[in-house]
């Protein structure tokens, strides 16, 4: 499985976080893998985003498989394609996880970034430092703290203004 990361932001009633995990057509910074440097690129459609019996995509932290915080089945994980890329929706549980996701964003330790985990079924290489992914199996998406994808974005609903509280704080400190 590969892993990918990509950038994330904050939303309004802190339960629910939503954003883009997958950009199309987008560039990543480079990568270091399987004994190659190299950018790559997701191309619309790679992915189909339907849960299946035997497979749905998961919402984690770190891509930590022990740190789950929303799946497609159970409907608390939702996945949309459109032509910008895979956006997602996530009703975080109430759980000591899920709340010290939420503070971290608030102070800032964690800035919104995104990742997600697939296989390539079908890539296409430009040499030895371009791979465009054209098919592959996504696994999971998770919240992280660098990424390779940084336009990517998500958010969590009403904590914005929480985060905009602090910093104004912050702010009224220094200038003091």
């Amino acid at each position: 499985m590969e892993l990918r990361k990509s950038k994330e932001i904050i939303d309004n009633d802190g339960k629910t976080l939503r954003g883009y995990a997958i950009l199309f057509d987008t560039e990543s910074r480079t990568i270091f893998e399987h004994g190659r440097t190299f950018k790559e690129v997701i191309k619309r459609g790679a992915f189909d985003i339907n849960p299946t019996e035997d497979h749905d995509v998961k919402l984690y932290f770190n891509h930590d498989t022990s740190m789950p915080l929303a799946r497609q089945k159970g409907g608390s994980l939702r996945l949309f394609e459109d032509a910008k890329g895979i956006r997602f929706e996530a009703d975080l549980p109430d759980t000591t996880l899920a709340n010290d996701i939420r503070e971290l964003m608030v102070a800032g330790v964690l800035t919104g970034e995104m990742s997600f985990g697939f296989r390539a079924n079908k890539d296409k290489w430009e040499g030895t430092n371009k791979r465009t992914v054209e098919e592959g199996k996504l696994y999971e998406i998770s919240v992280v703290v660098d990424a390779a994808y940084p336009e990517t974005h998500s958010q969590l609903r009403s904590i914005m203004s929480e985060i905009n509280n602090k910093r104004i704080k912050l702010l009224r400190r220094r200038l003091k």
